[in-house]
């Protein structure tokens, strides 16, 4: 397993914020946590690539939204708000020699944070970034693939769909409750309702039996154990001030 991952810009403080947050406040705090979340995955067993920071873009340290990986492609976005167009350069350059590249559409907006591998196809949220533009290229993508393709409307006070729902185990979704309905995901999906109080820890990063998910969510803790997995903490805070999560934070492929 591979990632890259972005160092946190200097101007992290002035990151976009609105839903979880009101906006970083430690910026010192941020790149300690985030060497934390470097460590962890290296600790995984995951090999990483680091790319430099840049004082231009605040958001920059979210690799996810400016790519969708599928087997040995990749589909580059077009993100979905205009401050973080110019992010995605230094994204490509890191991929280029590992996977094919393909690219969006001129029209087409979409973050990756709305895009959700499950089983034989992919999640896709239809929110306030990815439009349907995004969505129908992201569907031709996938079908060259043989990947299916499932649209799920976001919920208005959510980010992007993986801000608040993740697969931990195959077949099985985390979403907190009253924000979606079972209706909104593929037939036969398990729904492990989490309280709406614990949105936030919908969003965890598996890998294989061991899990990341964000500190200080007990239900959600004891739900990911009660799956027999081994369950690893890690401090967010910083991150969810700007809307972050754990899967923001890295692009993983093989």
């Amino acid at each position: 397993m591979k990632a890259i991952v972005r160092k946190v810009s200097s101007s992290f403080e002035k990151a976009l914020a609105k839903y979880f947050g009101s906006g970083p406040t430690d910026l010192n705090e941020a790149i300690r946590q985030h060497g934390v979340y470097v460590n962890k995955l290296v600790e995984f067993g995951v090999s990483v690539k680091v790319i430099d920071s840049h004082s231009d873009f605040p958001d920059c340290c979210f690799v996810e939204d400016h790519v969708i990986v599928a087997g040995d492609s990749a589909l580059l976005t077009n993100a979905g708000h205009d401050s973080r167009l110019g992010e995605r350069k230094e994204v490509e350059e890191a991929l280029n020699d590992d996977l094919n590249l393909e690219y969006m559409t001129e029209g087409a907006r979409m973050d990756g944070g709305d895009v959700l591998r499950f089983g034989d196809k992919f999640l896709v949220g239809h929110s306030q970034r990815t439009n349907r533009q995004g969505i129908e290229d992201l569907g031709k993508f996938l079908q060259k693939r043989n990947y299916g393709l499932h649209v799920v409307e976001v919920p208005p006070q959510s980010l992007h769909l993986i801000s608040v729902c993740t697969s931990p185990v195959p077949g099985k979704l985390l979403a907190p409750e009253g924000w979606f309905s079972e209706s909104d995901f593929p037939v036969g999906s398990e729904i492990i309702w989490v309280p709406t109080e614990e949105a936030y820890a919908a969003n965890i990063l598996p890998f294989d039996n061991k899990i990341m998910m964000a500190k200080g969510y007990p239900f959600t803790h004891k739900a990911l154990k009660s799956l027999n997995l081994e369950v690893h903490e890690l401090e967010m805070s910083q991150f969810r001030e700007a809307d972050g999560s754990l899967t923001c934070l890295s692009v993983l492929y093989d």
